[in-house]
């Protein structure tokens, strides 16, 4: 029986530890007094942008798209700026992450309705040839698709999830950064607004 009340008394304070806890955080985002280690740190209404010197810059819509050259995976030797003159979407993904397996089908159709009107790409961070290769064939892709297997192409565009979706004008210029999913649907309006 001790061990009953043991175990419900260990309970109850794991409990109320937990929603001081939480209320500490809740009233401290309120703008209660800061603990000690932030005292006189200037918090504004919005979190301030960090920036990490060496770290690449995020690029921003309005932006010029930052050119590079890779090889697909049939071995063709592209460069983002060959492009010039037609919309680029350039999809940043994965071959191990659910959403991009999920949405893959998608831009693949969206890429089948756009063609001669813009340019699908699509860029594995941190996947090699062969796994990329496989999956592009396993699922039928027909864009280019780009093992990035060093992170030099998602490390230019400072990619931090996946999927992650560029939408580039005819003039290189970045229109709309999306991260996550996207339906066939939403890409091919996208683009469109781009022609």
């Amino acid at each position: 029986m001790r061990g009953v009340f043991r175990t419900g008394g260990v309970l109850v304070l794991t409990t109320v530890m937990i929603l001081c806890s939480v209320w500490l955080v809740d009233a401290w985002g309120r703008g209660s007094p800061r603990p000690a280690a932030t005292a006189g740190v200037e918090v504004p209404g919005e979190a301030p942008d960090v920036s990490v010197p060496g770290a690449p810059v995020a690029p921003a819509v309005g932006q010029m798209a930052a050119d590079f050259t890779a090889v697909t995976t049939t071995g063709e030797v592209v460069t983002l700026s060959q492009w010039r003159g037609e919309p680029v979407w350039l999809v940043f993904e994965a071959t191990w992450c659910t959403n991009c397996r999920a949405e893959a089908p998608d831009v693949e159709a969206a890429a089948q309705a756009l063609a001669g009107k813009a340019q699908v790409v699509s860029v594995y961070v941190g996947e090699d040839l062969s796994t990329v290769q496989g999956f592009a064939t396993r699922l039928g892709l027909t864009t280019p698709q780009i093992a990035d297997s060093a992170n030099q192409i998602a490390t230019a565009y400072a990619v931090m999830g996946i999927p992650a979706h560029f939408f580039i004008d005819r003039d290189g210029v970045i229109r709309q950064i999306t991260v996550g999913t996207m339906t066939r649907q939403a890409g091919v309006a996208t683009v469109t607004a781009l022609l």
